[in-house]
């Protein structure tokens, strides 16, 4: 599941900037600084000192030629690759993200932006738990990881085609509970660097704005993933998830959206087994109600969820859960579906599916 969530992630970071009209390219660097935060009091003995960063980027802006374009000016979508030096060489080594990032204004003048980023993809911790060999590491259990990234960049033009640049960051590594242990990585950061814009990379034009709210529309979704529990650890078994969804506009970027999740969590069911508890199957799906905002842009929406169960026979997790993620539709009704579901900060697994949109 993870090489495939993977896999499609990569794809499309590097297939979605293609669906649409775009200008030349720009380039980035960055350097940073920050700090692992041990946000369990049985992780303090990980940040042993100063983290550090070092990024390049590859983006691109809008011609003009989209409504979208207009609805989001100047915003940049491109591919963010960051190496970090983890904070704790010994037992965390280094890591490495590769995140397909969207950067869009809150503020902008000729000279100043102020700018909102989003970013996931792929990511690589170097030395993960080992049982025998690096069992201190009690955060993240696999190599391969996903790697999310957010914040704020304020960027200043000093020459016609370069702009000075101080990010704001915080970035996340993960593996969504696939291989134990999974309390995650999360580092604050404090970036600067530049940026420098190719010649044509100037928009001449911008399309007319849309002049009508998103419409109103149902979308329903099947998802599966693969998630692993204690007794023992590299037992790992699949949950499976379907969604029905009623999204309902509420300008030109944005909708709310009112759903219903029903969940089977098979690796739950084994653990609960494993603990002498009588299970059935149908004590072991778990059903929730939940409301979303949802981020439009293009054939992309972003959505961020809150939900509450209203049947869990299990009890022991938090009685709201959330769920983060992408859906990028490749026509009107056919789309491909991205989540994370956690409860707060606790990952319970990823999803990968399929939804349709009427």
């Amino acid at each position: 599941m993870p090489r495939r969530l993977y896999l499609t992630i990569s794809l499309l970071s590097f297939f979605l900037p293609t669906v649409a009209q775009w200008a030349a390219p720009g380039f980035e660097g960055n350097i940073g600084r920050g700090f692992l935060l041990p946000h369990r009091q049985n992780m303090q003995h990980l940040p042993q000192y100063a983290a550090h960063v070092v990024e390049l980027r590859m983006y691109r802006s809008g011609d003009g030629t989209k409504e979208w374009h207009a609805l989001y000016p100047r915003a940049e979508i491109g591919i963010a690759l960051r190496a970090f030096d983890l904070g704790n060489r010994e037992v965390l080594g280094f890591g490495l993200g590769c995140a397909f990032y969207i950067s869009s204004p809150i503020l902008a003048t000729d000279k100043f932006q102020w700018n909102a980023e989003l970013g996931a993809g792929p990511g690589l911790v170097s030395k993960p738990f080992d049982r025998v060999e690096n069992y201190k590491n009690i955060a993240i259990g696999s190599f391969f990881n996903a790697f999310i990234m957010l914040g704020q960049r304020f960027s200043y033009r000093v020459a016609e085609r370069w702009d000075m640049n101080v990010n704001l960051s915080f970035n996340h590594f993960s593996n969504a509970a696939y291989a134990l242990p999974n309390l995650g990585l999360n580092y604050p950061m404090a970036l600067v660097g530049v940026k420098y814009r190719i010649e044509g990379n100037e928009v001449d034009s911008i399309s007319s704005v849309p002049t009508e709210t998103i419409r109103n529309f149902w979308t329903v979704g099947i998802q599966s993933g693969l998630k692993e529990y204690p007794l023992p650890y590299e037992a790992k078994h699949p949950a499976f998830i379907a969604n029905v969804d009623y999204n309902i506009g509420l300008n030109k970027k944005t909708s709310l959206s009112l759903g219903t999740d029903a969940m089977y969590n098979l690796a739950l069911l084994k653990y609960r087994r494993s603990l002498s508890e009588e299970v059935s199957n149908a004590e072991n799906t778990q059903v929730g109600l939940r409301a979303g905002y949802n981020v439009h842009i293009d054939k992309m929406m972003i959505f961020l969820q809150i939900g509450g169960y209203v049947l869990d026979d299990y009890r022991r997790d938090r009685a709201v859960y959330n769920r983060v993620g992408m859906r990028y539709f490749f026509n009107e009704s056919i789309g491909i579906n991205l989540t994370l579901k956690t409860h707060l900060f606790k990952a319970d697994y990823a999803e990968l599916g399929i939804a349709y949109r009427f």
